[in-house]
Parts: C-alpha cells; sequence; structure tokens
C-alpha cells in the first residue's frame, strides 16, 4: 500500500516539473532555467496488526445415550382343537319349475255395456270479418297549357 502511494507521488511530481520546464523553456533551449519543489503532506492510514489468542480445541465429555430395554410381548402358539374330516361347504344349483299362469279365453260371455270412443261431427262457426271499403281522396292535378296564338 505505501509503495504504490510513493510511486503514484512521485509521477504526479515529475509530471509537474515537465510542465514547468517545457513552459518557461528549462533545459530544451535558451531562457531562463527554473526549478520548482513542491511539497504535498497526505496522511495515509498504517493498519496496526493486534493479537488475538487463539483458543486450542480440547476434548469435551459429550453423554452418549445408551439403549433401554423395554418389553415386547412376542407371539406365542395357540392350540386350536380342528375337527376331523373338515366339513367343505358345497353348493349345488337346484332348479325348482315355476308354473306360470297361461292365457286362456274364457268361455261364458258376460254382458257389460263398454263405453266406445265414438267421433261425433261437430259444426263450427267461425266469424271472418270483412273490411270495409274506405273513401281515399286522389288529388286531380289539371293542367292548363298558354298558346302564344291570340
Amino acid at each position: 500500500m505505501n509503495t504504490l502511494v510513493c510511486v503514484s507521488l512521485l509521477c504526479a511530481l515529475a509530471t509537474v516539473n515537465a510542465g514547468y520546464s517545457g513552459s518557461y523553456g528549462g533545459h530544451d533551449g535558451g531562457g531562463h532555467d527554473i526549478s520548482h519543489t513542491v511539497e504535498i503532506t497526505k496522511h495515509i492510514p498504517i493498519p496496526v496488526y493486534k493479537h488475538e489468542a487463539v483458543p486450542i480445541p480440547h476434548t469435551i465429555p459429550v453423554p452418549i445415550p445408551k439403549p433401554v430395554a423395554i418389553p415386547v410381548p412376542q407371539p406365542y402358539p395357540v392350540h386350536i382343537k380342528v375337527p376331523q374330516p373338515i366339513a367343505v361347504p358345497v353348493i349345488k344349483t337346484i332348479t325348482i319349475p315355476i308354473e306360470k299362469p297361461v292365457p286362456y279365453k274364457v268361455e261364458k260371455e258376460i254382458p257389460y255395456h263398454i263405453e266406445k270412443p265414438v267421433p261425433i261431427p261437430v259444426e263450427k262457426h267461425v266469424p271472418i270479418r270483412i273490411p270495409k271499403p274506405v273513401p281515399v281522396k286522389v288529388p286531380v292535378y289539371k293542367v292548363v297549357y298558354h298558346h302564344s296564338k291570340h
């Protein structure tokens, strides 16, 4: 950091000095010889390193959980008495005839009056309106000719 600031400061001074000597006729050829020095003070922050103690890692005892035995009920054999021989269900389909009623003609005739729809002629009178004649006025135009012979 410090070297960068010093190098940039020296470059600035050299540029200023070359500008003055060129404008006032320095070493290039006849004229006045002027030398000029510029002092610039600038506050540059200097980092201060602080020493801090680094903790050294050491082992810390961590409790490890131990397994706890819990009684779990286990299956046990159960004795069941099975009858011998084993009964197997048998599914049988049995067809049972069902008598269906059959329609037949009744031999005996019973006199009973049955109403039947009979077409009856109906005369219907629908009045039809006939429009009456309305007088309409029609304009009649008459044309009159004027002859030049008089």
